[in-house]
């Protein structure tokens, strides 16, 4: 009898599971506005340090110290925090900036996570002749997002995966 109970309570608590809101907080960042932001900030760093009166060796530990503070603000400037949705047999990410992508999850053919040294380029591949969406996450100066659940409910959805 306590065997039979507990097999009728595995089955409600794995259907709530199935049930459960599948929405995630990932920490992306708009790679263009960081990357433009960071070489601009490089660029005036250098250009006011080479006009100052000081030594070369001087000037080359300003532009290198500075570097840190800039990736900083870049960083922070670049922000695009995303909410992902899987409903449906789609995907839903809302951006910050209210933006919005959504694709079903039969389309797509493999999802790649590459690992960067800031983070992660998460690319979503399709069957048909759709073009790769490409979708960085931020991990520096971020608290941590829920990327590792999101791979998991896709990989659980069916859809290749791959770790490069």
């Amino acid at each position: 009898m306590i065997f039979n109970q507990r097999d009728d309570y595995m089955a409600g608590l794995s259907y709530f599971w199935r049930m459960a809101d599948k929405s995630f907080h990932i920490a992306t960042l708009h790679r263009g506005r960081y990357m433009l932001l960071l070489l601009a900030g490089v660029c005036i760093v250098t250009a006011v340090a080479s006009r100052l009166p000081i030594s070369e060796i001087v000037k080359i530990l300003t532009v290198l110290v500075s570097l840190p503070l800039l990736i900083f603000c870049s960083t922070k400037w670049s922000k695009n925090n995303s909410v992902w949705k899987i409903q449906k047999g789609e995907i839903r990410i809302r951006f910050q900036n209210q933006r919005e992508d959504s694709f079903l999850l039969e389309d797509i053919k493999y999802l790649r996570n590459v690992p960067r040294s800031g983070g992660n380029l998460v690319m979503f591949f399709f069957k048909k002749d759709q073009k790769t969406k490409r979708y960085w996450r931020n991990k520096l100066f971020e608290k941590a997002d829920d990327l590792n659940a999101l791979v998991h409910t896709i990989k659980q959805e069916g859809v290749e995966y791959y770790y490069m």
